[in-house]
């Protein structure tokens, strides 16, 4: 008994080992589907300004991922397998102008940003690396991923950095300006079966706009008249 007391001390002791870049990817790839809070906070160094935008977030693997925005404004925005950010409440389903973003303060846009999220929930070593140089501290515990640019210009942020752990917590960029972005993803719930469909449907039966509910509205008549 006292053998293997000491046995299991001197595991624990051990050191954790560090991932590799490769073992990074394959932890993420199998990361779960989940919803969390998202809070965005734009940090504008020269006009001293800090924005925030709250929310949540929708990811179930090889799915669109979803954001739901409530503040500034409610946004219903969907990442489609084509990479192309859709506004769900829009009509057309064409993506907006995010309210916190400023064409000037060289921060990455929303598009830009969620892109890079996407790719870091899947794992997708080969599509963050077509960009950036990677640089990988820590374990599954809790590690950092920091994303340097491969082609420097004005526009370009000095470093992207991604932290977290089970699931990503935090996506920040930062510019030579000293401007800085924030995704914190917090209170991450693990979905499981069909339920991150139906919170999707739920937040589309909320979110959507009055020309959308009378189409549904219209298309559910059809089908009851074809059903007679």
């Amino acid at each position: 008994m006292r053998y293997l007391a000491v046995v299991l001390l001197l595991m624990l002791s051990l050191p954790v080992q560090a991932l590799t870049l490769e073992e990074w990817g394959s932890w993420q790839a199998s990361t779960p589907a989940f919803q969390s809070q998202i809070e965005q906070s734009r940090w504008l160094e020269e006009a001293e300004i800090r924005v925030h935008a709250t929310g949540h977030l929708l990811f179930t693997p090889y799915q669109p991922l979803v954001l739901q925005w409530l503040t500034p404004e409610p946004r219903l925005m969907e990442l489609d397998k084509t990479g192309q950010l859709l506004d769900l409440r829009s009509p057309e389903g064409a993506s907006v102008v995010p309210p916190l973003e400023e064409s000037d303060d060289n921060l990455p846009g929303e598009q830009q940003m969620v892109t890079l999220l996407l790719s870091a929930l899947s794992g997708d070593l080969a599509a963050l690396e077509t960009n950036y140089h990677l640089m990988l501290e820590g374990d599954r515990d809790a590690w950092q991923l920091i994303l340097l640019p491969r082609e420097r210009g004005e526009s370009t942020p000095r470093k992207i950095t991604l932290e977290g752990g089970r699931f990503v917590t935090t996506l920040g960029a930062t510019t030579s300006e000293s401007n800085e972005l924030v995704l914190e993803l917090s209170d991450h719930h693990r979905l499981v079966d069909a339920k991150g469909a139906r919170v999707l449907a739920t937040a589309l039966r909320k979110e959507r706009t009055p020309e959308r509910r009378d189409e549904d509205e219209d298309d559910e008549d059809d089908d009851e008249d074809d059903d007679d």
